[in-house]
């Protein structure tokens, strides 16, 4: 049940976002972007992942940018696909020049080995990933595209502080939850308020 109800949430909510005109999707997607480098998460990061935006996602490019220029660890995701399996892994970039047209047009890091990003050697430091989604709720869980890669990438991962950025209409009272779901720390939208940015933090977070 939970799975059929999550696949009518997912296509409402991609219908409707699709439906966006692109001027308010420019427009409140430079509002999260603002929101996000004035934030106090995002300044005290040591390293950002971070996603490339697609199919009407909020825009990332400059918070990428910013990044970059600040000198933060910026890391972003590849999807790897053989015979047995699909996961994502993260990859630094120094540039967005480094992106190339990856899993269905999803811009994506090159994917050099030695560029790998290495939970256990870095997980000391201040780790931040912002999360994209279909649909969040007001608990802290989000709803994907169905693959489970972010899901997945995160299980074993406690340290790194998980952001959802979203636009407004995305979140709902509350989605389906399956056992293997990842609660987030943190949403962002462009109805947040720059100042209070680390009040929005879910429940039962310190």
């Amino acid at each position: 049940m939970a799975q059929s109800e999550k696949n009518t949430i997912r296509h409402d909510l991609i219908n409707k976002r699709d439906a966006m005109q692109s001027d308010i999707w420019t427009t409140n997607s430079k509002i999260i972007q603002r929101n996000v480098l004035c934030s106090k998460l995002y300044r005290d990061c040591d390293i950002l992942l971070i996603y490339s935006d697609y199919h009407g996602e909020v825009g990332t490019l400059t918070i990428i940018e910013d990044a970059l220029i600040n000198n933060k660890a910026v890391y972003l995701p590849k999807v790897l696909e053989n015979f047995n399996e699909a996961r994502m892994e993260f990859y630094r970039i120094f540039s967005t020049n480094e992106l190339i047209d990856g899993y269905k047009g999803i811009m994506e890091p090159i994917g050099n080995v030695e560029r790998v990003f290495d939970y256990e050697k870095e997980k000391d430091k201040k780790l931040l990933m912002f999360v994209p989604g279909v649909a969040f709720d007001k608990s802290g869980y989000r709803l994907g595209y169905g693959k489970g890669y972010y899901d997945n990438y995160l299980k074993d991962k406690d340290a790194i502080l998980k952001v959802g950025i979203c636009f407004s209409m995305q979140i709902v009272d509350d989605l389906p939850v399956s056992s293997n779901d990842i609660k987030l720390d943190y949403l962002i939208d462009e109805k947040t308020k720059t100042g209070e940015i680390n009040a929005i933090k879910y429940p039962g977070r310190q």
